[in-house]
């Protein structure tokens, strides 16, 4: 998940410290001030208002230590995955497990950049607390929330009591989503029904109708032609074909050279957009960094998973390109590669050309420097990366249909 779930703290009014507040430390400079006075002017009245202070601050700590609150509350995150620049809230709610005093709730986030404060009327066992407040999401990454903070007062204002109510969560904002066409998948995958691109002899009874051939030990009986067989007098099977899209590799450029921080911000919308847009076509989703780590496989909460961690994922690091390049370059089933750089460079062009022979290679670049790349299909992005990528995925969609309707 993308924020975690309600989390109670694990020892609710935890004494975090007693101390004076402002105006306590006020009062107890003033009434030091009385009792020197006395003594250097002699005046014994001075004296008595001096250890008045001290006694009535005397009483403000021992009236703040007596009020010990229970709180059990929870932190949870509305929706639960985050996203930039969608709204975002945290919802505190759960109950007093004794009377509580006026109190005051501070929730710190990022590290107590920001807080929410909020003020509890005194009240009764079993009452039920709620409240809610903004999360920022102007950026992606890993935020702190909490802890939450309780603190009481005593009437006067004098001395302060605060404890732990919960305890501190991560909260995950994950890259801007935006509505593009999901890439195309190439070919040499395994054979699927209900997908579109290159057909090949399937073994399975899907697609549609490709021959007849004879049947022999070890063929599929569902594959029995019944009909056919019965005209000829012995026993045939049929061979269909099917699509065969391969799987679609994301990979990202880290290099720090090929970015400043508005490209990279760019480039790595543009791989959460595109593994969800697979997700949505029902397409497995593998996404790469030029510094060889593994942003998401396919499996259950693949794309989940994949958001996550370009939450995080920041430039520098080793620079693996060749290598990560090698590697796609002796894998099968491999139908597309689809990159995204910001300044694109001639490193990266000739890395990715390597793979033109096995796969699609089509790189989004959302720099505005780029190098000749007559090899590749270079997509560019510069300006509105979901508007150029959906003008060029809907060119090659018309082409894509053009070239199969002269083949059929």
């Amino acid at each position: 998940m993308a924020s975690p779930g309600p989390t109670p703290g694990p020892n609710p009014g935890e004494t975090q410290g007693v101390g004076l507040t402002r105006r306590g430390w006020t009062l107890a400079g003033a009434a030091g001030g009385l009792v020197l006075g006395s003594r250097v002017l002699g005046a014994g009245p001075l004296a008595g208002l001096g250890l008045a202070g001290a006694a009535l601050i005397g009483f403000a700590m021992v009236w703040v230590g007596a009020r010990r609150p229970v709180l059990l509350i929870t932190r949870s995150v509305r929706p639960a995955r985050l996203h930039v620049g969608a709204e975002g809230r945290v919802v505190l709610e759960g109950s007093t497990a004794t009377a509580i005093p006026l109190l005051t709730l501070t929730d710190r986030v990022d590290e107590g950049e920001r807080a929410a404060r909020f003020l509890l009327l005194p009240s009764v066992a079993g009452t039920v607390v709620r409240a809610v407040y903004r999360i920022p999401t102007r950026r992606r990454g890993r935020h702190v929330v909490g802890p939450l903070v309780g603190s009481v007062t005593d009437p006067f204002g004098i001395a302060r009591r605060t404890f732990v109510v919960t305890e501190a969560n991560d909260i995950v904002v994950c890259p801007r989503i935006h509505a593009v066409v999901a890439p195309r998948r190439g070919s040499g995958g395994e054979p699927a029904a209900h997908v579109e691109g290159s057909r090949a002899p399937a073994l399975e009874p899907l697609g549609e109708f490709l021959a007849l051939n004879d049947y022999e030990p070890g063929d599929d009986p569902r594959r029995v032609h019944w009909p056919s067989s019965a005209r000829r007098g012995e026993l045939v099977v049929r061979l269909d074909e099917a699509a065969s899209p391969g799987r679609v590799v994301l990979l990202l450029d880290t290099r720090p050279r090929a970015h400043d921080e508005v490209t990279f911000e760019s480039a790595v919308e543009a791989i959460a957009s595109f593994a969800v847009s697979l997700r949505h076509a029902h397409a497995p989703v593998e996404a790469l960094t030029t510094k060889g780590d593994v942003l998401g496989r396919p499996g259950p909460g693949a794309v989940a998973i994949l958001l996550e961690r370009l939450a995080v994922v920041e430039t520098g690091g080793p620079d693996y390109l060749i290598n990560v390049v090698a590697g796609l370059r002796g894998r099968l089933g491999i139908g597309a590669v689809v990159a995204a750089t910001g300044n694109l460079d001639a490193a990266f062009v000739d890395a990715l050309t390597l793979l033109r022979s096995r796969c699609l290679v089509t790189v989004v670049a959302t720099g505005d420097q780029l190098v000749p790349a007559p090899l590749l299909t270079v997509v560019d992005a510069s300006d509105d990366f979901p508007t150029a990528w959906n003008a060029y995925a809907s060119h090659a969609a018309r082409r894509w249909n053009r070239a199969s309707s002269l083949s059929s």
